[in-house]
């Protein structure tokens, strides 16, 4: 398989030094790229060994199916999901939850770590873990840096160095790397007596940073009221009346709906199977059986509707999907590429994808306009709408 032209043009930056971070748009070929990395340094260093840490089970498996094609299997071994090893192959691929057992047994200055979605390492416990003398390092991630901490510069650039390349959803585009995309926000009104708990949140806020001197988010009580706030905005009532709506009027083969917790999730699903479409749901109340067939029955089209909240956020190839529906708008910036990148990847049948966002509040709606107009100023279609009454 061919480099693609952005694979092509970041390869050299990160040779040069053989350290850094991709940035690289969900379904822009990450792997791939991190693939032709590896392959490329054992080239040169046979002797050396390859350590790939991912945050998820799923990404665990994808990992082995895809290095599977250029390596023997007694050259990888698994740790995680219920796999561990007692010794270190060529090519060791690991969980991030499972690498404390391990750890011990890798030789950083013989190997190249390679983090996978690397913004998950951002924690003091998981970056005390890798911080070494690693002969070489390469992160890839959509979103490494951490729009809720300084973590991104406090530890994970300390670990893989500075991010050397960036291709975001504007560049796949313009290049076909993905599918063309629709934007649609839609409003769906708080109820009155949430409308009244939200204004008395508000002053409450108001009346506390006025007492404290600024919205000190240190502040506890600040902290909680904002906290309340957002709760009461993203359980509003009428957000699942109105999805079910938007997915009524916008007819799409298969949907992805991210909800704000598993309780609404679950509502959603009832809702929505009530109404004739074929709904599962995907979350940690199921079992691992349970989640995979649910997941298998999504892909070969027996269910054309799958609610999660965030287990489908990070690592899971859904190109079957063209329609997403983030239920609940998320605060973080992060998440909602992690979302959007879900259903854009090219298919022989897809012709573009949806992506649909349910806001309730100005607080979303500022948020949201800011990064509709990005989009659009890049030709991006973008609609604004709200909830029949």
């Amino acid at each position: 398989m061919k480099l693609r032209e952005w694979q092509e043009k970041a390869f050299p930056l990160w040779w040069s030094n053989k350290r850094g971070i991709i940035k690289v748009v969900t379904g822009g070929g990450k792997t791939f790229f991190a693939i032709h990395c590896l392959k490329k340094y054992l080239e040169e260093h046979p002797n050396k060994y390859i350590l790939i840490v991912v945050p998820s089970i799923a990404l665990l498996d994808q990992w082995y199916e895809s290095l599977s094609q250029y390596f023997k299997d007694k050259e990888i071994s698994l740790n995680g999901g219920g796999e561990q090893i007692s010794s270190i192959t060529k090519i060791c691929i690991t969980t991030i939850d499972s690498l404390k057992n391990i750890i011990s047994l890798v030789r950083a200055d013989s190997s190249l770590l390679i983090v996978d979605e690397c913004h998950k390492i951002g924690t003091e416990k998981r970056g005390e873990m890798l911080t070494n003398d690693w002969h070489a390092t390469l992160g890839l991630s959509a979103t490494p840096e951490r729009d809720y901490d300084d973590n991104f510069y406090i530890i994970i650039k300390k670990i893989l160095g500075d991010i050397i390349f960036d291709y975001d959803y504007i560049d796949a585009r313009e290049d076909e790397v993905i599918v063309n995309f629709k934007l649609l926000y839609g409003y769906a009104a708080l109820l009155p007596e949430e409308e009244n708990k939200y204004k008395n949140f508000t002053k409450s806020i108001q009346r506390r940073a006025a007492t404290i001197g600024g919205q000190d988010m240190n502040d506890y009580p600040l902290k909680m009221l904002i906290f309340n706030r957002a709760r009461l905005v993203k359980n509003s009532k009428n957000r699942i009346p109105y999805g079910l709506e938007l997915i009524q009027k916008y007819k799409r083969d298969s949907w992805i709906v991210f909800t704000e917790n598993k309780k609404q999730a679950k509502e959603f699903n009832n809702v929505i199977n009530k109404k004739g479409f074929k709904s599962g749901i995907y979350n940690t109340d199921l079992n691992d059986e349970e989640r995979q067939e649910n997941l298998d029955a999504f892909k070969t089209g027996k269910l054309n509707v799958l609610v999660s909240c965030t287990a489908l956020d990070e690592g899971f190839d859904m190109p079957e999907a063209d329609g997403a529906m983030i239920l609940s708008a998320s605060s973080s910036k992060r998440q909602r590429i992690q979302r959007m990148g879900r259903v854009l990847r090219i298919t022989a049948n897809k012709e573009n994808a949806l992506i649909v966002t349910v806001y309730s509040s100005k607080t979303e709606y500022e948020k949201l306009r800011e990064e509709s107009n990005r989009y659009q100023l890049e030709g991006v279609p973008v609609k604004w709408q709200q909830m029949s009454l």
